[in-house]
């Protein structure tokens, strides 16, 4: 190995010599020891939230339009929800039963209260498990011993004495290695066939429903669709068609009347009443000078948003988009459908197989696929710059490092703990923002569907993190800019290629895994920052009424792009390092372990549900795909470090050989089936679905008389007059 690489040209995380264990295995006992520390901590304290907030999440939901608490309150004045149907109801987890009831949750519960994606995303993790328990058994008890045997890199109480790194270039113990590299291939395809084989399947509804767009606005009713179909395919019934419309404004009025709803019905049920007050010029709790009474101002504002719903409502069923739902009689018809039609052969329609309704973004159907494409670039464009001059989460490390080393460290002065552990936790945070900007960022690209949506932002989220976390650290680069400025480099080319391969490096990733295994699960389970988002939001309520809408926002679905990102990061971290640096892969299999447990425990809990079966088998089949990217990267890093030690030997040719032939098969061959339908649906019930925009349902329940205010007429219902004084908002009888 080049004696010109260094700890300071490959941007090692430099921990000080002052160590609180000791200095053995470059700190990592030290790392495990304040992990396991803080995890304890953590998880006593959300045990103690829970058992007295054990009703909190999804089982915020209660009789009566009212809520409970949503983090944190005692249950006294709670009443859960009760369902009816046995299969889907909460398992008790009062007091400290929560901890055993993740163990007794099946597999039918997960389908059938959570839905198919919440069993798939569950059944990628066990069988992720397993494969990464097949790699640890042969790290920890082949290739360790194996590297141990070693004389290059320290003694028996040095990290480097681990690695690949202590073993001689000609040493033929490097067989074992590339043996391993390849022989983990059919392992993995092994392991991951069974998991490809329970993908969720399309509903009933949506897999002999047609999605027909490019409509044009004389043709943009349902009457001259169904013609089409019925003399086009003689053979075929069609059962329905539905045109959407444009309801983004009416959505967001209809939002605003839920609230103020909602927060009448709060008053109306408070015994005194006179009580609540209201603030109109700012947050109660901050102003709570010059209120006035919160029942006359909701009932007013609730009047003035029916009547303004109402308008929008009717103007919204004047605007049809381009855009139908055609439902057939059978899901062959449909298939003999989108077979046998041409793209533009009709009036430049194009036909494809609709998503759930459960799956679409209504409000987004509006935006038009030339608005959609041109709003993509765009922000996937500043999304690229941001990205492209944001240093890696390392060289944040490295610059507290420096300045603590710099300056008279008064960190270490205050607790030599939190000078030694404080450079982790902020290595863990500033990773945890970037698939944040990521979500967002798909979330302003207005996506047709929920599992378009995750779909992209897995893919982004995952191969930003593996360039930002793994790759860019690994050859001590800080940033893309800095990586392209090093690909157009033409002297020391293989600098960098060997920092990979630095026993500290190694030891930087292991703690990194140990952070994520323990802190970063526990974290996940007390969900922090949920909490401040819902302790500002009640920050700034106008009154105490609002509380029931604030707790109801706060309740989201399951994110299962950036989960399926962060699983199958660390993993491809673990075995990108699995033969370099053995000792990273059981806590690997701890990360997995824990993660599968407390996903299991939020998505029964606390999310709700979501369905993105048919098309959500994407994002599904997309994360098995990308197991693939961890053993190529594994292939690629012993083929790398076997050319570098001893240039073109055959062990370096082979290595390179296993990487291409890899390659080729996951390329052209494909070592996975195709998406099947389960076994067993475990007797779901079935769900009334309907292609029509919730919101046009839930407003359409609002009836309003559009005449002048105060207005009065006179009626003859049943030869009987009655005097009526008419309001925008309603009728009432004088």
């Amino acid at each position: 190995m080049s004696l010109l690489i260094d700890n300071d040209t490959c941007l090692i995380n430099r921990k000080s010599n002052k160590t609180i264990i000791s200095n053995v295995y470059e700190g990592i006992p030290e790392t495990l020891l304040l992990n396991v520390i803080s995890w304890i901590l953590l998880i006593l304290l959300f045990a103690l939230l829970r058992n007295r907030a054990w009703d909190y999440g999804r089982l915020a939901l209660v009789h009566t339009e009212k809520w409970t608490q949503l983090f944190y309150k005692n249950t006294d004045d709670a009443v859960a929800v009760e369902e009816t149907n046995h299969e889907v109801s909460l398992i008790p987890d009062t007091g400290c039963l929560w901890l055993p009831s993740v163990f007794k949750i099946t597999k039918e519960q997960i389908y059938s209260r959570c839905g198919p994606d919440a069993s798939h995303y569950l059944s990628f993790q066990v069988q992720l498990f397993f494969l990464m328990l097949v790699i640890t058994i042969f790290s920890i008890c082949v290739v360790l011993p194996i590297n141990f045997q070693g004389t290059l890199l320290g003694d028996k109480t040095t990290f480097g004495h681990t690695t690949i790194g202590n073993l001689p270039s000609d040493s033929k113990m490097l067989w074992v290695h590339i043996a391993g590299s390849i022989g983990v291939v059919p392992v993995m395809i092994f392991i991951m066939r069974k998991c490809s084989g329970r993908l969720p399947i399309s509903s009933n509804l949506s897999s002999r429903t047609l999605l027909v767009t490019n409509i044009s606005k004389h043709h943009r009713n349902c009457e001259d669709i169904k013609n089409y179909f019925t003399v086009r395919y003689p053979g075929i019934e069609v059962k329905d068609v539905k045109i959407p419309y444009k309801i983004r404004n009416l959505a967001l009025l209809e939002r605003q009347r839920e609230k103020i709803h909602e927060s009448r019905m709060y008053c109306e049920s408070h015994i005194q009443k006179s009580d609540i007050k209201f603030q109109p010029r700012g947050c109660i709790v901050c102003c709570p000078c010059r209120t006035e009474n919160a029942l006359i101002y909701y009932t007013k504002r609730e009047e003035e948003l029916n009547h303004l719903v109402a308008l929008e409502r009717r103007k919204a069923l004047q605007n049809p988009l381009g855009i139908a739902f055609v439902t057939l009689n059978s899901d062959e018809m449909a298939q003999y459908v989108l077979k046998s039609f041409e793209a533009g052969s009709h009036r430049n329609w194009v036909i494809f197989k609709a998503p759930s309704p459960s799956d679409i973004n209504w409000e987004n159907l509006e935006i038009s696929y030339r608005n959609w494409y041109s709003k993509a670039i765009i922000i996937n464009a500043l999304l690229f710059i941001i990205l492209f001059f944001l240093t890696t989460p390392v060289i944040v490390v490295n610059i507290f490092n420096n300045l603590t080393n710099s300056q008279e460290n008064w960190i270490e002065k205050i607790s030599p703990i939190l000078s030694e552990f404080l450079p982790t936790l902020l290595l863990l945070s500033m990773s945890a923002v970037m698939p944040v900007m990521v979500a967002y960022s798909d979330e302003w690209m207005s996506h047709w569907t929920k599992s378009k949506q995750n779909h992209a932002t897995m893919y982004k989220a995952f191969f930003f993190l593996l360039f930002m976390v793994l790759i860019l650290p690994s050859l001590g680069l800080t940033s893309a800019q800095a990586f392209l400025e090093w690909s157009v480099q033409t002297q020391n080319i293989t600098l960098r290629w060997e920092c990979i391969f630095l026993a500290d490096k190694g030891a930087f990733f292991v703690n990194y895994v140990i952070t994520s295994a323990l802190i970063g699960t526990a974290l996940e389970l007390l969900r922090f920052p949920e909490l401040a988002m819902y302790a500002w939001r009640l920050l700034l309520i106008k009154s105490e009424a609002e509380k029931t809408s604030i707790r109801k926002e706060i309740l989201s679905v399951f994110p299962f792009g950036i989960h399926y990102a962060w699983t199958l990061l660390i993993f491809t971290i673990c075995t990108v390092y699995s033969l370099t640096c053995p000792l990273i892969t059981p806590f690997g299999l701890l990360y997995l372990c824990l993660k599968h447990y407390v996903d299991k425990y939020n998505i029964y809990y606390v999310y709700r549900p979501i369905t993105m079966s048919g098309e959500g088998q994407r994002i599904h089949a997309g994360a098995i795909k990308m197991v693939r990217i961890a053993i190529l990267l594994l292939q690629l890093i012993t083929a790398l470090f076997l050319s570098l030690r001893a240039q073109l030997s055959p062990t370096a040719c082979i290595a390179f050989l296993g990487f291409a032939l890899t390659g080729i098969v996951f390329s052209f061959i494909g070592p996975f089936p195709s998406c099947k339908q389960p076994l067993n649906t475990f007797n779901t019930p079935a769900v009334n679905e309907e292609y029509i925009a919730p919101v046009l349902i839930s407003s359409s329940a609002i009836e309003t008389v559009d005449v002048v205010r105060t207005s009065s007429i006179f009626c003859d219902v049943s030869n009987q007059n009655y005097n009526i004084k008419l309001d925008v908002t309603g009728i009432s009888e004088a």
